[in-house]
């Protein structure tokens, strides 16, 4: 009897534990449905840091490229007032993730539950190792975002009341707008003006004035291009050269030299002005200038008298006749002295006793 109880107990065991494991392994499969092979995959950790994780949180799925290769393991803060994120990964995708990959924090659904998204990064870029960090980009939500925009919003309804209040003026014929659009004689005097400017066109397309000559006329562009060639060649020889120009644009003792005589001229200037000497009163005196009219005055009576041939200096001038004696006279004279000096005996006698 004893060993029959001990035998239905022990088969009620066995069916309990095979109830068990069976709920196990259909709570697993439930869970863990299409992920088994990750499951018991090997796993790495790498890590990343955000300064504001946006409500990510510990077993939040890390994808890459749309695919599912991890999740979240752990929270942390640091000391540098930034959180630290820790990724648990599948081993096998590790080789895909280059030192130049980023981390950002996405919204999955409606329903706002977030999730790491990380990209590939660059072809060219080394790939990570296991514990290598990443950087974090933290999301830009809808809140910031209506943050940031209120200034504009303000600025674009301030706008739109000032563009209303210049409609109505416009509507009501007021402002230089309103005149431009209501007026006619704007529209005739535009329609006058590029007629004008056609008949202009016209004329210029024709050759005719010096603007249609400029235009068309291959000489005056070769007289152009070369008095444009002989204004450098002109530079050209001006910079190469070592004479005067040179200097004066190069050499800056004339510069400071010219400027040594500006300042002493101005300095001599000064003294001009307000001294009482001889050049000052040359400047100002009238007395001066009146006693110059007046000696200029008969100087001019005196040269009058002259040409007239009044006076003894007049008759030397103008009597051709008494030229002639004075100039025999003075030839006689010389003569008469010229013979004394030979003949001194002829003239003069002298007698002690």
């Amino acid at each position: 009897m004893y060993d029959y109880i001990k035998h239905v107990r022990w088969a009620s065991i066995k069916v309990g534990l095979l109830t068990t494991v069976s709920i196990a392994i259909i709570f697993l499969a439930i869970m863990f449905a299409g992920n088994i092979k990750d499951f018991f995959s090997p796993k790495v950790s790498i890590y990343t840091s955000f300064d504001d994780v946006k409500g990510l949180r510990a077993g939040s799925p890390v994808w890459f490229s749309g695919v599912e290769i991890g999740a979240v393991e752990a929270i942390d803060f640091t000391s540098y007032r930034k959180i630290l994120v820790k990724l648990s990964i599948n081993a096998e995708t590790l080789q895909y993730l280059k030192k130049d990959s980023h981390a950002e924090i996405l919204t999955l659904g409606l329903l706002g539950d977030k999730y790491l998204e990380v990209t590939p990064g660059s072809k060219d870029g080394k790939p990570i190792e296991a514990g290598y960090s990443i950087e974090g980009i933290s999301p830009v939500e809808i809140q910031d975002i209506f943050e940031s925009s209120k200034d504009s919003i303000s600025k674009l309804s301030s706008f739109m009341e000032m563009l209303e209040t210049t409609i109505a003026k416009i509507e009501r014929g007021e402002g230089t707008v309103a005149k431009f659009l209501n007026d006619p004689s704007v529209f005739n005097n535009i329609k006058e003006t590029s007629g004008e400017l056609s008949q202009l066109i016209g004329k210029m397309e024709s050759g005719r004035g010096t603007v249609g000559k400029l235009l068309n006329e291959d000489a005056l562009y070769k007289d152009v291009s070369t008095a444009v060639n002989d204004v450098k060649l002109f530079a050209k020889s001006l910079k190469e050269s070592e004479g005067t120009m040179t200097k004066l644009i190069d050499d800056p003792a004339l510069y400071n030299k010219f400027q040594k005589a500006s300042e002493s001229l101005n300095v001599f200037t000064q003294k001009l002005a307000y001294s009482k000497g001889t050049v000052n009163k040359l400047l100002e005196d009238e007395s001066l200038y009146n006693n110059a009219n007046e000696v200029s005055l008969k100087v001019n009576t005196i040269l009058e008298k002259i040409d007239n041939g009044q006076g003894l200096m007049g008759s030397l001038v103008s009597d051709d006749e008494l030229t002639v004696e004075l100039k025999t006279t003075l030839k006689d004279l010389n003569v008469l002295i010229k013979d004394i000096e030979e003949n001194p005996s002829r003239y003069f006698k002298f007698s002690i006793f």
